[in-house]
């Protein structure tokens, strides 16, 4: 595959997705999806108080942070993100949840170091390049209290539009790195990281395909605008064709990945 042809160059763009309502309703999407395949808001296998301090990295559209507020109703969370326009307005959010902007390639306000029991964090495969992902880790370090956890969550069809869309994100192994994060986390000091992956569903897959051809023709939009015009179009043209393969049974499947460490005393 020729060097223009994959996604590759948009590595380091930073967050090249819409902001618009339809990205959000993409996201939400996505947040009930995640949560049918994993089975829980929180991993089951962390302990955390009924009165937690919680931190979410990248909230979104903060429906995970609701979840977990329905969960932990005595829980202080707060949602971090550079761009909070898909949240909910503050009128709106239980008094438990507040959001406040963060730059994550940026250093945390030193009000923030080691106050919070769990950071989640998730969906910044395509936001974090090579030289950025181990300063991120070192920050979320920052944030949690001794003998706390992170958890981070990222994503890991005999039909030809298919199999190209798959070739198309998996350009030359360019996510392989999440299968790496335990090590990344060790290096920046944590114990204990666990990986699991997780896979679709028969039942969910359909949906689950459906959803990334919405993140992919937001990738392809974000493309174009970065003059990126010969590749957003070969995506849509994919996309395009991807569908009455779908129809006839065929999806895309990206599993997930879960990571789980332990910030030591």
């Amino acid at each position: 595959m020729a060097a223009t042809q994959n996604l590759n160059d948009i590595d380091g763009q930073g967050y090249i997705l819409d902001r618009n309502y339809l990205a959000a309703c993409r996201l939400n999407l996505q947040h009930y999806l995640w949560r049918e395949a994993l089975g829980f808001t929180i991993d089951p296998l962390i302990p955390v108080s009924e009165n937690a301090d919680i931190a979410d990295v990248a909230c979104g559209t903060g429906l995970w942070l609701l979840d977990a507020a329905r969960l932990l109703p005595n829980a202080k969370l707060r949602g971090f993100d550079l761009d909070l326009s898909q949240a909910p307005h503050s009128n709106w959010l239980p008094s438990t949840i507040t959001l406040e902007k963060w730059n994550i390639f940026e250093d945390i306000d030193p009000h923030w170091e080691g106050q919070f029991d769990l950071v989640h964090i998730r969906l910044l495969v395509l936001v974090l390049s090579g030289e950025t992902r181990q300063p991120f880790v070192n920050r979320l370090f920052k944030l949690l209290k001794p003998d706390m956890h992170v958890r981070k969550v990222n994503l890991a069809i005999a039909s030809p539009a298919l199999d190209q869309l798959y070739e198309l994100c998996n350009s030359f192994g360019r996510h392989e790195w999440t299968l790496q994060i335990p090590e990344l986390l060790a290096e920046a000091g944590f114990e204990q990281a666990r990986l699991t992956e997780v896979g679709d569903a028969p039942h969910f897959a359909r949906a689950f395909n459906e959803q990334h051809m919405m993140t992919m023709e937001e990738i392809a939009e974000g493309m174009a605008r970065l003059g990126k015009t010969e590749l957003a179009n070969r995506t849509l043209r994919l996309i395009r064709d991807a569908h009455p393969e779908s129809v006839n049974g065929a999806t895309l499947c990206i599993p997930r990945v879960v990571v789980v460490a332990r910030k030591p005393l």
